[in-house]
């Protein structure tokens, strides 16, 4: 019986030790690193910052030719805030956090299966074509519907505002 115990007790003691939760942790850590290089988020990133300027470009195209320096520098020191901000090497930790509270370890271990897989390669090469087309069904199908939201909510105001 007091053996049973002794296995039981050291059982349990090896399942709290810390030190295995660290390195287990440390395992799925480096499954997550894994996944994300895999998946190019570092180049994502970059992506997304690129789109940030075309549309801020686009924004502040139709202002005026006399503040046109006074945009063009603003636009400079936005793009300089998000880039500080979004640099890939300050939010790679909080991305590995979402991903480890978001996955367990089997599933990130799925997932770089999949991503090393041809058909996961090939997911991931066509991702950024199919998130612009999926970008552009949205607007379109936003588009189509704005008139009426505008509408309702015109109807709305009108009616408070007596």
């Amino acid at each position: 019986m007091m053996k049973s115990i002794a296995i039981v007790l050291t059982g349990t003691a090896l399942l709290w030790n810390p030190a295995l939760a660290l390195a287990d942790e440390a395992s799925k850590t480096a499954k997550i690193e894994e996944m994300m290089q895999l998946s190019n988020m570092d180049r994502m990133t970059a992506q997304m910052m690129d789109q940030v300027k075309t549309m801020l470009s686009s924004q502040l195209s139709s202002i005026p030719a006399e503040a046109r320096q006074a945009a063009d520098e603003m636009q400079q020191k936005m793009m300089k805030l998000l880039a500080d901000r979004l640099n890939w090497d300050k939010a790679k930790p909080a991305y590995i956090k979402v991903y480890s509270e978001t996955f367990t370890e089997s599933e990130i271990e799925g997932i770089v299966g999949f991503y090393k897989s041809p058909p996961g390669q090939a997911m991931l090469s066509k991702m950024p074509v199919l998130m612009q087309k999926s970008v552009a069904v949205g607007q379109q199908l936003m588009g189509d519907v704005m008139p009426d939201i505008q509408r309702m909510t015109e109807e709305l105001k009108q009616k408070y505002q007596k």
